[in-house]
C-alpha cells in the first residue's frame, strides 16, 4: 500500500512541532470542511504551554502541547503519521531527527522552514530519502484532498480551502518546488473544471528531502492520479530527472511543465532567481534548455504562463463536480478570553425528591462528583471514589491546634466574615502543614521511576539538611501509630501492585532506624496510595501522574475537605462569640536587647 494509499484510509496524526496557529488553523479548518469526525492535528511541540485554543469549526477547544514529542500519551501518540515542522532553519534537523526516532512509524512530513544548513539536508536525505515523504525545506507543504493537509499548501483561510476545492479528490497531481506556485497551479487546476489527487511543494532550498522522482514514482503508482502538473525554473537539473523517466517509461501519465526563467537570457551575467537553486551554472541549466529537454521526452511544454493554465482544461479526468461547500461556520468567529468548562451540568441535574420521598443520588455521589471535576472525567472505579471518601472523612479536622484551624479561629474571633477567616487558615497550608501531599507524590514517583534502593534516595534526598514530604510527624511515632495512616493503609489491599507504597514504606524503614518520628504520614500515605490507585484502578500513566502532580491535584485532596473543618472552627467560634482574641503575655517571649554604651 501506497503512503497515499494509507492517508485515504485513514492515517493522517499530525503533530505540529514549533508554532504558527493560522497554518494549524488552516488544517483545522480543511478537516472540518472535509466531513471528518475529528481534527487530524494530535498536538503542538511546544514547551512554554500546556494547550493552545483553536476552532473545530464555529466551536472552540483546547489542542494539547507538549515540551517533547515523547511526552505524547499512548493514544494520540499511535494517531502520529506526520510532522509539521515549522521550526527555524538551524533547528530544523534536529526536532526531525527527534520526531522520526521516537515515531518510526510515521509517513513522512513537512520542513515548512527555508535556509536550512545544506549538511543538514543532506544528512535527512541520507537518513529518510526514499522511505518517508518529506515535502521542504522551504515550501508550503503536502496536500491530499479532502484527506490531508500538512502545512499552508492550498491557502491558510477558509475562501482559499473552498475556491481550490481542496475537499474533492480528483485526478492531476501538482508538483513544484515552489511553495507560491504550488498554491497558484492548485488553484489553476481548481479553474481549468478539474480536482486534486495530491500536491506537494518539494521544497525551493538546494536540497529537498524528497526528489522528483520520488515524487514522479508515487504519482505513476496512484491508480487515482491521471495526469500530472509541474512548474520548475532556470537551474539545476531536476527537469532532466523527469525526462529521464518518461524517456525509460518509468513514469508514462500525461504531464504538463512550465519552467520559468527564460527572461535569465537578457541579462550579461546569469542572475539568482528567488529560490536557492534558481540559478543557471552551465547553458543546459537555462529554462529554454530544460523546456527543450521535457518536449523531447513527451511532455507539454508551453512557452508562456498563460498557455501552460489552458493547457490544465486537456488533461485527463472528470470535469470540476458541484462540490460547494458552505464556508459560513468559519466565519466571523472570535476567540474567547478565558478556557474553562462547566464542572456542574445543571441542565441535567439529578433528582433528589420524587413525589415527597427522598431519591439521592446514592452513597459518595459528592465525592464522585468532586473526583470528577478535578480530573475532568468520572471515576471508573469503586476503589477510586471509596479511597477519596475515606481520606476526605479522615482529613476533616485534626483538632483546633494546627496552624491553619487557630488562624481561622483568631480572625473569626477579630470579627471578620467567613470567606476572610477560611482564607486566614488556607494560608498557612504549605509544606509545614497540608501542603506535603504533593511534594510527596513528586518523591514517590521519582524514587520509583529512577529505581534506586531506599536507602540511596533518602541519602541524596536528605543533602544539606533537606527534608522528604511525606515523612515525620510531632505526635506519633514507631509504637505509636496515625490511625488515620493505618485506616487509609488497608486500601493497599485492594491493589494487585502498588509499588508507589512499597517505596514509601522502604523509605520509612530507613528513616525510622534513625529517628522514631519519623514515620510516613498521612500527607506520604494519601500521595502513595493515590498514585497507586489512580494507575491502576483508573489507567494513568507515570506522565499524566506527573502532570497531576504538577497541577497540585493532590494537595488538592487535603484543602478540600480541611476547609470544611476550617469552617466548622468558625461556626464555633461564631456561636461563642468570645470577643476579641489577645495572646496572654505570659505566653510570649519577649526579647530585650541591651542597649549598646555609646
Amino acid at each position: 500500500m501506497t503512503i497515499l494509499e494509507r492517508i485515504r484510509n485513514g492515517e493522517d496524526g499530525i503533530l505540529v512541532i514549533g508554532n504558527h496557529a493560522k497554518i494549524v488553523q488552516s488544517i483545522l479548518d480543511f478537516d472540518y470542511l472535509s466531513g471528518k469526525e475529528r481534527p487530524s492535528v494530535v498536538g503542538i511541540i511546544a514547551g512554554n504551554r500546556r494547550a493552545q485554543k483553536f476552532f473545530w469549526g464555529r466551536e472552540e477547544f483546547l489542542l494539547p502541547c507538549f515540551a517533547k514529542p515523547a511526552l505524547l500519551p499512548v493514544e494520540l501518540a499511535s494517531r502520529v503519521r506526520f510532522m509539521l515542522n515549522l521550526q527555524s532553519g538551524r533547528r530544523a534537523f534536529e526536532t526531525a531527527v527527534s520526531f522520526f526516532e521516537t515515531f518510526p512509524k510515521a509517513l513522512g512530513g513537512h520542513l515548512f522552514a527555508e535556509n536550512v544548513p545544506e549538511r543538514h539536508a543532506t544528512e535527512l536525505i541520507k537518513r529518510y530519502g526514499g522511505t518517508k515523504l518529506i515535502a521542504g525545506p522551504s515550501g508550503v507543504g503536502l496536500l491530499v484532498p479532502k484527506f490531508l493537509k500538512l502545512g499552508a499548501i492550498g491557502g491558510i483561510d477558509a475562501v482559499q480551502i473552498s475556491e481550490g476545492r481542496l475537499t474533492g479528490a480528483g485526478s492531476v497531481a501538482v508538483v513544484s518546488t515552489s511553495g507560491g506556485m504550488t498554491n497558484e497551479l492548485i488553484h489553476g487546476v481548481a479553474r481549468a473544471g478539474k480536482e486534486l489527487s495530491f500536491a506537494i511543494s518539494i521544497g525551493g532550498d538546494r536540497f529537498p528531502i524528497a526528489s522528483l522522482t520520488d515524487v514522479l514514482t508515487l504519482a505513476q503508482e496512484d491508480p487515482a492520479t491521471k495526469a500530472l502538473v509541474y512548474f520548475g525554473e532556470l537551474g539545476g537539473e531536476d527537469e532532466y530527472e523527469i525526462a529521464a523517466m518518461m524517456k525509460e517509461k518509468k513514469f508514462t501519465k500525461p504531464l504538463v511543465a512550465y519552467i520559468a526563467g527564460v527572461i535569465d537570457e537578457a541579462f550579461d551575467e546569469h542572475m539568482q532567481f528567488g529560490h536557492a537553486k534558481a540559478l543557471v551554472a552551465r547553458q543546459d541549466e537555462s529554462a529554454r534548455a530544460k523546456r527543450s529537454a521535457l518536449r523531447e521526452a513527451g511532455a507539454e511544454a508551453p512557452d508562456t504562463f498563460p498557455e501552460f493554465l489552458r493547457a490544465f482544461t486537456n488533461l485527463p479526468g472528470k470535469e470540476k463536480r458541484d462540490t460547494t461547500i458552505s464556508i459560513e461556520p468559519l466565519m466571523n468567529r472570535e476567540k474567547s478570553i478565558l478556557s474553562t468548562r462547566e464542572i456542574i451540568d445543571l441542565e441535567h441535574a439529578p433528582t433528589f425528591i420524587r413525589g415527597k420521598k427522598l431519591a439521592p443520588a446514592g452513597a459518595g455521589a459528592f465525592v464522585r462528583a468532586t473526583l470528577a471535576a478535578l480530573l475532568g472525567k468520572e471515576p471508573r472505579s469503586p476503589v477510586t471514589s471509596a479511597f477519596t471518601e475515606a481520606l476526605f472523612t479522615l482529613s476533616l479536622d485534626h483538632g483546633g491546634a494546627v496552624s491553619g484551624a487557630v488562624n481561622t479561629m483568631i480572625t473569626a474571633r477579630a470579627g471578620k466574615d467567613l470567606v476572610s477567616s477560611l482564607a486566614a487558615g488556607l494560608l498557612t497550608i504549605g509544606p509545614r502543614f497540608g501542603g506535603a501531599v504533593n511534594d510527596a507524590a513528586k518523591a514517590w514517583q521519582k524514587g520509583v521511576s529512577e529505581g534506586k534502593p531506599a536507602s540511596e534516595f533518602v541519602e541524596s534526598e536528605t543533602k544539606g539538611g533537606k527534608l522528604i514530604l511525606g515523612i515525620g510527624h510531632l505526635k506519633y511515632r514507631v509504637g505509636l501509630d496515625d490511625p488515620r495512616v493505618k485506616a487509609l493503609s488497608e486500601f493497599a489491599s485492594l491493589l494487585k501492585k502498588h509499588p508507589h507504597y512499597d517505596f514509601a514504606r522502604s523509605v520509612e524503614k530507613v528513616t525510622t532506624a534513625k529517628n522514631g518520628n519519623l514515620i510516613l504520614n498521612v500527607d506520604g500515605t494519601i500521595a502513595a496510595l493515590m498514585l497507586d490507585i489512580l494507575s491502576e484502578c483508573e489507567g494513568y500513566s507515570e506522565a499524566e501522574l506527573a502532570e497531576l502532580a504538577d497541577a497540585e491535584f493532590f494537595n488538592a485532596l487535603f484543602v478540600i475537605p480541611r476547609s470544611v473543618g476550617f469552617i466548622a472552627h468558625f461556626m464555633e467560634q461564631k456561636r461563642n462569640d468570645e470577643g476579641l482574641f489577645r495572646l496572654p503575655e505570659n505566653l510570649l517571649f519577649v526579647r530585650k536587647d541591651k542597649k549598646k554604651d555609646r
